[in-house]
């Protein structure tokens, strides 16, 4: 938001400078990003009346202007498309310095010298602007100085305003801010309207079919309007504002808008088929050109405003060029809405528009202040367009929002700020941001709520109020200290230290994500898992619009985001919360842990540089599982063949704590890595947080230090490839002696003889006594019985020698 402190002042008095007022507002929350010195007061600038234009005899684009500048006439070489005779602009002769430093000298252009620049607003600093030549006043005298013209250089304030503030988007609503920071008067135009002819229940009629897109409608028709140039005051400001000038009618509505921050549309009403407004959904199939001269197909979901044959204007976003106001307007049928946010966000992305409006209208305009904005702009298309209002107006107001009220205490207050603040001082607070207040018992307030703050929902939304607006950087900041509350349980949070701890133990890094994504992010993943999804009611942007219900998209996302960054392997962690729908629609929160590799992690030297398969990447995940369930003493973490949406058949398991259910691991689908043009094969692990961390405060049982040698005995078997490991290592425990130490697979091998659809494993069985020697005939006896197990339980061929 460009705010222009001359055009800021019409509405508000304060005694400051231009950096004192950013201070204040920054602290208030209104981040000033930028100072900005816009204009010229050059020496030597005045004002040039075109007398006579010829054509350049050497350039198809340029012409000989003769200009009177008040102490005699010059010629002077111009390219700018609006150079006619009778224009009156802005005139640099030969010897001024312009505000860039160029000083113009009299030189020859395509054979014909030039003795002087007409200025178009870029060469005056004014704006950006070079189109053409910036258009006075016919009233301007020949010869008279630029200061004198334009006024002095302005400063112009560039604000980032919060997307739950929309109420600031506008001078008024930051003149607002400024009376309740320096205790002064808010000045808001007075509106008096001449009102004449038919009514307008005669002139148009306007139908709503959307209410909930649409809640509110004004309509109100103008005759005789007569169409040029707005006011070069008026043009002046939309400049220092961002915002080009078009004519006298386009030049109102975006004034306004500025002013109030409410868009308004105008219409040539004689373009309109019967005249009259239909709000609706957009038809399937339905075409329309916008103002910016493109077609456009538009879904059934883009709200639109049509005639009685056709769309005419997309809601919020844009108007159509089928309806547009044009040189030989005299009737205008002007627009003031509110609509529906969410829609004009949708429509807006859609489309592939970002204007002024779409951008207010995102973030919510107020309805109850839409009519004010509509007789603003009809006051000033008479004064300056010469227009006659029809009496009356078209208003459709569904549902007129009820007053709200909120409570709050000044002790209260006093205790979320650290501020010594009196009730006096809160109450003027509250009454300079417009809010009524009532006192109740106990030092209590009731204040009520205008309709411009949709942001003010609960009392410490009031604390932040009084907090802004005495000062953040009056906010006392106390030594730093710790308040005992006895019987509090910290345990949770140790037990997360100790976890991350055992995390970082292994070799991971932690990362930290946002709570909040897009839902086309979320659906890569789960696309079932929508609609028990939380969806944020006003998100900052449509990529943060809902809240995460699983850590794995986050996760890849990251790993994708470093690999485009050439970090050629990964390791990674997150600790963090997930939210979802339950069956009731309330909402419930869990913490969980996310565990991501990519690239060799786990090999070393040269082995670094070979191919990494898919099931290669998955054990080294699963190792990991493995070893921090040995670090948090888990005493049986297990893993189950298990699908999920975003793993590759095959690659991905459930993951069990005490045989309950607790995660997922395995490879990420090769379709969605490639979102990140991750090709080679990335592993991610989720898991709930609670049940991982539930015995890391149990005292671990000591184990005497074995002080017998161990023996050990292995054992092949081949098998069909649908066996599984953790079935042979059950088996193996179940038929194996007191003696068995330890059972650990070493090789498995497919090809050679063993057939299509078989493979060997190979296993290394340790035993060790606790209280003898074991001799070798006592570890071939153990380990016979577990060879003949096996082959009966499983079926499997035992390969000896």
């Amino acid at each position: 938001m460009r705010v222009p402190i001359s055009w800021l002042k019409d509405y508000v008095d304060f005694a400051d400078t231009p950096q004192g007022l950013a201070a204040k507002l920054t602290f208030s929350g209104l981040e000033v990003e930028h100072l900005e010195t816009i204009g010229c007061d050059a020496k030597g600038i005045v004002v040039g009346e075109i007398l006579q234009v010829e054509r350049h005899p050497n350039a198809d684009k340029l012409t000989l202007c003769t200009v009177n500048h008040g102490a005699g006439q010059l010629v002077v070489v111009c390219g700018a498309p609006n150079a006619r005779v009778g224009l009156k602009a802005l005139f640099a002769p030969s010897g001024v310095t312009l505000p860039n430093g160029l000083t113009l000298k009299k030189a020859k252009i395509r054979g014909v010298f030039s003795e002087g620049m007409l200025c178009a607003p870029d060469e005056l600093g004014l704006s950006k602007d070079h189109a053409g030549l910036l258009e006075l006043d016919a009233k301007w005298a020949p010869g008279t100085p630029i200061a004198e013209v334009l006024g002095a250089p302005e400063t112009v304030l560039e604000l980032e305003v919060t997307p739950n503030r929309p109420d600031c988007l506008s001078l008024i609503g930051i003149a607002r801010e400024v009376a309740a920071l320096y205790g002064t008067k808010l000045r808001i135009p007075e509106i008096k309207l001449a009102e004449s002819g038919k009514p307008v229940a005669e002139l148009t009629h306007v139908v709503v079919e959307e209410a909930e897109g649409c809640p509110r409608y004004t309509a109100r028709i103008l005759h005789g309007v007569k169409m040029g140039a707005s006011p070069t005051w008026m043009q002046k400001r939309l400049e220092l504002a961002g915002i080009r000038a078009i004519n006298n009618v386009v030049d109102i509505t975006n004034y306004v808008m500025l002013e109030c921050g409410h868009p308004l549309h105008a219409f040539d009403q004689t373009l309109l088929a019967e005249g009259r407004i239909v709000v609706r959904r957009a038809r399937a199939g339905e075409k329309m050109k916008t103002l910016d001269g493109v077609e456009r197909e538009l879904n059934p979901t883009t709200l639109v405003i049509a005639d009685a044959r056709q769309a005419v204007a997309v809601a919020g976003v844009m108007g159509g060029g089928n309806s547009e106001i044009r040189p030989a307007t005299t009737t205008v049928l002007l627009e003031g809405a509110a609509f529906k946010p969410s829609d004009v966000r949708t429509t807006a992305r859609s489309l592939g528009l970002s204007t002024e409006s779409s951008y207010r209208f995102e973030r919510g305009v107020n309805p109850a202040t839409v009519d004010w904005a509509s007789r603003r702009a009809v006051m000033l298309m008479t004064e300056l367009a010469g227009a006659t209002c029809a009496p009356g107006v078209l208003d459709l107001y569904a549902q007129p929002a009820p007053p709200r009220v909120l409570h709050c205490r000044g002790d209260y207050i006093r205790d979320r700020t650290g501020l010594e603040i009196s009730d006096e001082q809160i109450r003027a607070i509250f009454q300079g941001l417009e809010m009524s207040v009532q006192s109740l018992e106990n030092g209590a307030y009731a204040v009520g709520i205008p309709t411009f703050r949709r942001d003010l929902e609960r009392e410490i939304d009031l604390v932040e109020e009084v907090a802004r607006i005495h000062g953040l950087d009056q906010i006392p900041a106390p030594a730093p200290r710790a308040i005992l509350v006895p019987g509090v349980d910290d345990r949770p949070a140790q037990a997360i230290a100790w976890g991350r701890r055992a995390l970082v133990g292994l070799g991971l890094r932690e990362t930290l994500n946002y709570s909040f994504l897009s839902e086309r992010l979320l659906n890569l993943f789960d696309p079932a898992a929508a609609p028990r999804r939380v969806v944020i009611p006003n998100p900052v942007s449509a990529d943060q619009a809902i809240l995460r219900d699983s850590l794995v998209p986050q996760m890849v996302e990251t790993l994708g985001r470093n690999h485009a960054r050439q970090v050629a392997e990964a390791a990674l962690f997150e600790i963090g919360r997930v939210f979802a729908l339950d069956a009731s629609g309330a909402m419930i929160e869990e913490d969980r842990l996310a565990i991501g590799l990519m690239g060799p992690v786990g090999r070393t030297g040269l082995d670094k540089h070979l191919p990494i398969k898919s099931d290669e990447i998955f054990l080294w995940l699963k190792g990991v599982w493995e070893a921090l369930a040995v670090a948090l003493g888990l005493k049986k973490a297990e893993c189950r063949v298990a699908e999920r949406p975003w793993g590759e058949p095959g690659c991905t398991v459930a993951l069990l704590v005490n045989g309950v259910g607790v995660g997922a691991l395995g490879v990420v689908k090769h379709g969605i890595a490639c979102e990140w043009r991750l090709t080679a094969p990335v592993a991610v692990l989720e898991a709930q947080l609670a049940p991982l961390l539930a015995n890391v405060f149990a005292v671990p049982r000591a184990v005497p230090i074995a002080q017998f040698p161990a023996i050990r005995r292995d054992m092949a078997l081949v098998a069909s490839d649908a066996l599984k490991h953790e079935d042979v290592v059950r088996v193996v425990r179940q038929a194996a002696p007191a003696e068995l130490e330890n059972v650990e697979l070493f090789d498995i091998f497919h090809g050679g003889n063993l057939g299509a659809g078989r493979k060997s494993m190979a296993y290394a069985c340790t035993y060790r006594a606790a209280d003898r020697t074991l001799t070798d005939e006592d570890a071939n006896r153990y380990h016979v019985g577990v060879k003949e197990a096996v082959k009966r339980e499983l079926g499997v061929e035992i390969r000896e020698g």
